[in-house]
Formats: C-alpha cells, structure tokens, sequence
C-alpha cells in the first residue's frame, strides 16, 4: 500500500506542471523523533500557478477526506493567494498534509529563508544541496528595543489579572494571564538562547522547554497555568512575576540593559494595597 508521500511524489512525477517538490517541516527535521502523527508538510512548485489553483480534485485521489481547510476557507487567506495557495487536508486514517502550490520562481527564494527543506523532486535541475537543519528556527537574538517592549507589556498588564481577578471575573483574568505569559515566554525564550550562543530552537510550541530549562524554572513555567479558581490564578500571577522578574534581571545585566530592580516588589505591594492579594 502506497504512502502519502509516496502518492504525492507519483503524482508531482506525472503532472507536468509540478516542477519540483519540496518537503518542510518535522518529518525533515533530524532532531526530532518521528511519529505517527507527523504531518506532510509539502510544497509543489508549478510552472502555472494560476491555473494550477483552479484544480484540486487530486486531493480526494490520495484518501478519504475527514476535514479540509483551503486559502479560500482562512479569514486572511485572500491577502496572499496571488503567490501562494494553501491546501489543508486531514484522511480519515489519520495522514494529514499541508500542502502549499507556489511559482517555481520562489523555490530558489524559499529554499534559502527555511533551514527545513529537502528537494525530492526537481524537475529543473535546480541542483540545491539537502541539508536539513533548524538554523531558521534559532532563538532570535535579544536586542534593547525587543527586551523594553517585553518588559513594558509584561509589567502593564499585570494589574488586569488582579483586578480581574478581585472582581471574580476569572475568564477576564485568565486572558490577561496568557497575554504575560506569553511575554514570559520571550524571557524565557531569551535565557534560553544566551545559554546556547542562540543556536537552539525551543521548538513548536515550547516542546523543548522541558529539556533546556532547569527543573526547577520549568516547574515554575509549568505553574503558570492555573486551574479556574481565584487562589490558583493569584499564585500563577505571583509564580508569573517572580519568574520574569528573575530572568530580566539576569538578561538585563548580561547585555547592560536597563531594568527597574524594585517593579516586581512594588507591583506586588500594589497588588496587596489595592486588591488584597
């Protein structure tokens, strides 16, 4: 029985305009453990796109159709659908693929801006060297402007979660405890990358975090996500604090950024005065 991949590479071989093929994304990655779960992240390069993009009845070719999203179905996708047309597609027997359709003009472009590419098909003997890695996925590095930002956001929306919370409206604290935490993750993101000469990615969705974080920073991560209760969120808050507090004050003297020292314990102490937390 024929693969995914493997129908896609006997499709790409008899159309003649499908140019090349390329494969992105975890199932090129080497430093990840394969899966049953991994999705075909895959691009064919045509030679008429506008006329590729009008026919797309190979899909239900490849297996039975569970749920499909197109650049037609997404609320942004017409913005970008004159260079690139995203085809989504979950099979009922669980093999999902992203397919993208873009001019053969961008493979050379593309190629160069995603370290997770491999050619496994090239019709126009491009001659591009496979050599997957996750150099595109690094940790960018820290700078003034981006540090400030973060600092600023993270420290401004504080006082939302505990008025949110002193008024009960937990749902109301809870989204302002993702926005910080999100903030947080650029703290940690940072840290992380400092540690590694930001040659590391933290992977999709923070899935590395366990293994670059020291046990006990990863718990205090881990605490940030509260049960929907008062007392759990008032602890992620407080967790949420310390933890940036202690990592933008490390960041900050490596790099000779400023940051106020005394903000979490005045903030803290406004959390205290104003909202009895």
């Amino acid at each position: 029985m024929m693969s995914l991949l493997d129908k896609l590479l006997d499709l790409a071989n008899k159309n003649n305009s499908i140019r090349a093929l390329v494969m992105n994304g975890s199932r090129v990655n080497p430093n990840i453990t394969p899966d049953e779960y991994q999705d075909y992240d895959i691009v064919f390069y045509v030679n008429n796109y506008q006329g590729f993009i009008k026919d797309f009845s190979f899909i239900d070719t490849l297996g039975e159709v569970l749920v499909k999203q197109t650049s037609l179905d997404q609320r942004d996708g017409l913005e970008t659908i004159n260079e690139s047309f995203t085809y989504m597609v979950q099979y009922k027997d669980g093999s999902r693929i992203d397919l993208t359709i873009r001019d053969i003009k961008y493979v050379l472009e593309d190629f160069k801006s995603d370290s997770l590419s491999m050619v496994l098909l090239d019709k126009e003997g491009l001659g591009l060297d496979n050599n997957p890695n996750e150099s595109s996925y690094y940790v960018k590095k820290i700078t003034k402007e981006d540090f400030t930002f973060t600092v600023n956001e993270f420290y401004w929306v504080c006082p939302y979660i505990a008025k949110g919370i002193k008024r009960r409206q937990l749902f109301y604290a809870m989204k302002h405890l993702d926005i910080i935490r999100h903030e947080l993750e650029n703290m940690i993101d940072w840290w992380i990358g400092d540690n590694h000469n930001f040659e590391v990615s933290v992977g999709k969705g923070k899935s590395r975090y366990k293994d670059l974080l020291s046990q006990g920073i990863y718990r205090q991560y881990v605490l940030t996500y509260p049960k929907l209760s008062r007392i759990e969120i008032t602890k992620a808050l407080k967790i949420a604090i310390n933890l940036f507090d202690l990592l933008a004050s490390e960041l900050a003297k490596t790099y000779n950024f400023i940051y106020d020292n005394t903000i979490k314990e005045n903030i803290l102490l406004f959390f205290k005065t104003n909202y009895d937390l």
